[in-house]
């Protein structure tokens, strides 16, 4: 349902909910909290049950009547936030905007910088890598700006954060505030075209820019405009998984699916899959608020995508990527532009390193660094 931000979708779910259990079956919340959307809306969400929510939309895309469950708990993390019913300082550490957060940190610590790429030249074209992409797999993201270059040899390279993470947490003063950063940002480069690589990110600065004269491309739109073509081994089976975001429009999906059979691959579609596919874990920052349901959902996922009988599971949003490849499961988990691009990474060491930032004497200042609070905040 597209439409439903424009009315109240705890009313809706009170004085319509029907009780099917359509989203109920599907969903490891709404099955765990044992009462209809309807009855949970009447008597209010609670803190903890908002935040157990991946906020994946996927309720809301079984629901017969177009209900949105998803956005009830949304409105109940923005409410909790707002009224300290939840420190959610504790999570600081997750908010993009910050000089220092877990993401800046491990550029840090590894010395992923950008700083020879075109930053602030004015220009009209700029890639939008997203945070995940550009944080934990630079040598791929080098490897799609210059193959972008090709086609706009004066891109601009954008380290920014698009603020979804923001929204979704629940501090939205600082989402509106980031907004305005990117705005003006944008406009002060002179930018009328943003290529972007993620899916979060693509669907949040359609809204960010739904008043501006800015043209959204995918990177996938822009190689199939320069014909470009992939050497790697074409016979290997794989299987898509579909971000969250791109469920109901399908924009990605539908681009990544055209560009693997256009390279010869064998696509084998999991039970849940486009619209009704199922979340990786990380919507809605889960894996920080409920990382049983987090790992629940990778297990779900993984054990479908083998069910399959495809050798590779293929997403196209970097978050999905990291998620599934931290579980040893049997099948290779890869980007697609790693196919495209005939990349291969090793997706199981990036989040080793991550977590030995937080290691030993050393691990205890690197998590000092990025919970110290700014004199801004």
């Amino acid at each position: 349902m597209r439409d439903n931000e424009e009315k109240n979708p705890i009313n809706e779910l009170i004085e319509q909910c029907s009780d099917c259990g359509a989203c109920s079956d599907i969903c490891s919340l709404l099955e765990e909290i044992g009462e209809s959307p309807a009855t949970i809306a009447a008597r209010g969400a609670t803190v903890e049950e908002a935040f157990s929510c991946s906020l994946c939309e996927l309720c809301e895309s079984v629901c017969p009547l177009d209900l949105s469950p998803v956005q009830m708990f949304q409105a109940k993390r923005n409410e909790a936030v707002a009224n300290d019913e939840i420190d959610i300082d504790d999570y600081r550490y997750l908010f993009p905007d910050r000089p220092m957060n877990v993401m800046s940190l491990f550029r840090q610590v590894y010395g992923v910088d950008y700083q020879d790429l075109n930053q602030t030249k004015v220009t009209k074209t700029a890639f939008f890598p997203g945070c995940t992409m550009m944080t934990y797999s630079p040598d791929l993201t080098r490897k799609v700006f210059a193959t972008l270059s090709k086609s706009y040899s004066d891109i601009v390279f954008l380290e920014d954060c698009c603020g979804k993470p923001l929204y979704q947490i629940g501090v939205t003063k600082r989402g509106d505030k980031n907004r305005e950063h990117l705005r003006d940002k944008i406009k002060s480069l002179g930018i009328k075209r943003l290529v972007v690589a993620c899916p979060n990110c693509y669907y949040e600065l359609r809204k960010v820019f739904s008043e501006f004269d800015i043209e959204l491309l995918t990177v996938y739109e822009v190689f199939k405009e320069q014909g470009h073509k992939t050497t790697s081994n074409n016979m290997r089976k794989c299987t898509v998984h579909d971000s969250c975001p791109d469920r109901f429009d399908g924009i990605f999906g539908q681009q990544v699916r055209q560009a693997l059979r256009e390279a010869n691959f064998p696509i084998l579609e999991m039970e849940h899959s486009q619209e009704t596919t199922i979340c990786c874990g990380s919507g809605g920052q889960l894996s920080h608020f409920r990382p049983d349901f987090a790992e629940e959902l990778v297990e779900l996922r993984l054990e479908e995508a083998k069910k399959t009988g495809a050798e590779i599971l293929i997403a196209y949003c970097h978050s999905c990527v990291l998620n599934f490849a931290r579980d040893p499961s049997g099948i290779k988990v890869m980007h697609v532009l790693n196919l495209l691009l005939d990349f291969e990474e090793d997706y199981d060491g990036v989040k080793n390193k991550a977590g030995e930032m937080f290691e030993g004497p050393a691990g205890v200042e690197n998590w000092e660094k990025i919970m110290k609070k700014s004199e801004e905040e």
